[in-house]
């Protein structure tokens, strides 16, 4: 959203959520929320088989896909799955990818040789309540199964604590498991009495046939499902989660002929301690054939996770490949910065591709090391989530409501020292006290800033490089961060050159703004960016395609596409731009110190209140009727302007009721709007507008804060409803035309986004 606070506000005191009435203190709100930032708890199950193409189905042809119905397998809360999936029987080479529909997302789970059976753990997000898994095969035809191991829940249950990586089996130094022969494996020393459900890397090496091991808690019956599948005299290794016994023991059971048995821990779940996991859409990571090149003999590669995981995560849940292997070898996974564990997570043989999901402690910086044994190969990374604990809020804290946070406000748990904080609907950012910007949302044009490209995140992470940041404001996909030092950075999306001349057409990381210093306010809008200089003069750069550079004059005599210019708005006198604000579009809008307010651009709906026949770009132009302006405010297609008296005034786009005036949209959407300011009714003593998505918030000097517009499904304005906007007849309680109070408390900054959730910032 694109907003302007020219005013300072203290201390506010919020409450409430009917109109004028005083009312009672409400109960403060809580933190609220799913996984995405509360994180998910683990409920190890029972082995058991979900799908066999062997018995239904038939064999998976070429890019063709079989589909896991988890419904009747897991509850409405649960929102991540962890399986074992196998491939036999394949023609082919051939890998096996994931996705939630009819396009797989580019990054594999299995790969499988000619006639190979292989298994792999997987982690697998199910967002929003989806339940059916695509599994796609990439070549030749193969069978595929898969065996339910447990899901994460946004219930109380087990959470994780890693280990270091500990190897608490090996046969080697005794004898082999025989035919239909089982292992136990005491696992007291290394779990507490509360653990419910171990991981840990399981290897066969030199079997004697072929055969499958299966592991399961000691003193149950043995489950009629497989871990690891083993051709003979080949070492293959895979990742197993499974219950544990009352004992903490487990059993291995080796099927036929003889094989040694590798059992490395890397971590257990328990009902009284560890973190909280936390998945992402899978995505690569790391691809050495694309950029470092393969890891030689005796080699290490670090892995930076902080462009997309936090730095206090305390492991990441990985897929790791390796690819153009030249020798035997083994790869091992670990923590940057401490001692090469004796342990493996990957077992390569020369030409061919083989995955195997790993759990791997990081914590501090979110960095880890592979390290290649012999020979030299290609190691790909496939994220699929994290364990961390959120730190909490102490102070100046974040609150959200709408689109799944819920109807009325609730804390949010992973950032303090809040000072602003600014979204787009896709992507939000928030500045603290020490200077930092924090950004969550999509990756897809490196709106984040991070570094990364591709997927997302749902909980807060460090724009990178940052410091000293007083102020941030994001539109269209790009964010524009401006500086004590009076400078702008900017990164994402640079497809109108609104983030520079010199810069491709997206950046992943924040670079700095040429052509303007001295900068005091800055503003987004889509394609299109303004600055407020401390000499009272407004540049722009960017989309000019109606108008949105206010007929900005070239500094220079040559000015390429991207070069801030100067605004043609009118100083008489000793008159000065004090603020600035921009619109969804190349709208702009300056307040200038005589209390007039003007705009500029593209004008559908009466958003620059000029008056103007709708479709008009203009040149700088004063909005009508307006004087002792000192707060201007612009949302989608509609602005807002605050005078001295405390009354507020609206004008542009009312089709949602986002003009708070109180009235119906019965007729065609162009007779829902106003081309000149009108007084928003009942609102005195504001102090602060936030807009977006035809969704508006006002705050008064006695803090209470009131929104209207569209309250779709989320609960958008806050006050406790919500409605489904698309349905027909629309409801009633989707069109809130009259400012209703909030429930929030001592709100001193809004984020409105609409349908992707609202924030504040709430000091106590």
């Amino acid at each position: 959203m694109w907003r302007l606070l020219a005013l300072c506000v203290a201390v506010l005191t919020v409450l409430g959520a009917q109109p004028a009435a005083a009312q009672a203190d409400p109960t403060p709100p809580v933190v609220q929320g799913g996984v995405e930032e509360l994180g998910g708890t683990f409920v190890p199950t029972a082995p058991k088989r979900v799908l066999d193409t062997r018995d239904v189905g038939g064999p998976v042809g070429p890019r063709q896909a079989a589909v896991v119905d988890l419904a009747p397998h897991l509850p409405a809360s649960a929102t991540t799955v962890v399986f074992n999936l196998t491939g036999t029987e394949p023609t082919a080479a051939t890998h096996v990818e994931l996705s939630l529909g009819i396009v797989p997302w580019g990054s594999s789970n299995l790969n499988l040789q000619a006639g190979e059976t292989r298994a792999n753990l997987v982690t697998f997000e199910l967002p929003r309540g989806a339940r059916k898994i695509h599994l796609y095969n990439n070549a030749g035809t193969v069978h595929l199964i898969a065996d339910l191991a447990g899901y994460y829940t946004t219930d109380e249950a087990s959470r994780f604590t890693t280990t270091s990586p500990t190897r608490v089996l090996d046969t080697r130094v005794g004898a082999p498991v025989g035919p239909r022969a089982t292992r136990e494996v005491d696992l007291s020393a290394h779990l507490p009495a509360s653990a419910t459900a171990v991981t840990f890397n399981l290897t066969g090496t030199e079997p004697t046939a072929a055969t499958h091991v299966i592991a399961h808690a000691s003193g149950t019956a043995r489950p009629v499902v497989s871990n690891l599948n083993l051709a003979p005299g080949r070492t293959s290794p895979n990742l197993v989660t499974v219950t544990v016994g009352a004992d903490r023991r487990i059993s291995l059971y080796n099927n036929a002929g003889n094989t040694h048995l590798l059992v490395d821990l890397v971590g257990y779940y328990a009902t009284d301690r560890g973190h909280r996991f936390f998945p992402v859409q899978q995505i690569r990571t790391v691809d050495t054939r694309e950029t470092g090149g393969p890891v030689p003999a005796g080699g290490t590669r670090v892995v930076e996770l902080a462009t997309r995981i936090p730095e206090s995560a305390a492991a990441a849940v990985l897929n790791l490949t390796g690819t153009n292997t030249t020798d035997a070898t083994h790869v091992s996974a670990y923590r940057t910065g401490t001692t090469r564990p004796a342990t493996s997570n990957l077992n390569l043989t020369p030409g061919r591709d083989t995955a195997n999901a790993a759990v791997v402690a990081i914590g501090g910086d979110a960095r880890m090391t592979l390290h290649n044994h012999v020979g030299s190969t290609d190691l790909v990374v496939d994220l699929a989530g994290f364990f961390a604990t959120p730190p909490g809020c102490a102070a100046d804290c974040l609150y959200a409501w709408g689109d799944g946070y819920g109807t009325t406000p609730g804390r949010r748990p992973w950032l303090s020292g809040v000072t602003a904080v600014d979204q787009d609907g896709g992507h939000a950012f928030a500045v603290k006290s020490d200077g930092t910007v924090w950004a969550w949302g999509g990756h897809g044009y490196g709106e984040l800033g991070t570094g990364a490209i591709g997927g997302g995140s749902s909980v807060p992470l460090r724009v990178r490089g940052l410091s000293g940041v007083t102020a941030v404001d994001t539109g269209g996909g790009t964010t524009y961060a401006l500086k004590s030092d009076g400078t702008v950075w900017a990164w994402g999306s640079n497809g109108k050159k609104q983030i520079g001349p010199d810069v491709p057409d997206l950046s992943a990381v924040p670079v700095r703004v040429t052509g303007v210093s001295g900068v005091t306010a800055v503003a987004a809008g889509y394609g299109v960016a303004y600055a407020l200089k401390s000499d009272g003069t407004v540049w722009a750069w960017g989309d000019d395609a109606a108008g949105g550079l206010g007929d900005g004059v070239c500094p220079t005599d040559h000015c390429p596409p991207g070069t801030p210019v100067r605004v043609a708005l009118p100083l008489p006198g000793t008159t000065r731009i004090t603020a600035i604000a921009a619109g969804d579009g190349p709208t702009g809008y300056a307040l200038r110190s005589d209390g007039t307010v003007w705009a500029w651009g593209r004008d559908n709906f009466g958003e620059t209140g000029t008056g103007v026949p709708p479709g008009t770009s203009i040149g700088p132009t004063r909005v009508v009727g307006l004087t002792d302006v000192v707060t201007i405010a612009a949302g989608t297609q509609m602005a807002y302007a605050v005078t001295a008296d405390g009354r507020l005034w609206a004008w542009g786009d009312d089709e949602w009721g986002s003009l708070g005036l109180g009235t119906e949209c019965a007729g065609p959407v162009t007779d829902c709007r106003s081309s000149v300011p009108v007084v928003v009714p009942g609102l005195t003593d504001v102090v602060m507008v936030e807009s977006y998505q035809w969704v508006t918030f006002a705050v008064r000097s006695d803090g209470t804060v009131w929104g209207w517009g569209r309250n779709d499904a989320g609960g958008n304005v806050g006050n406790g409803t919500s409605g489904r906007c698309y349905d027909s007849p629309r409801p009633a309680e989707c069109r809130v035309s009259t400012p209703v109070r909030t429930a929030l408390t001592g709100a001193s900054a809004i984020a409105a986004s609409g349908a992707s959730g609202q924030l504040a910032v709430v000091p106590g």
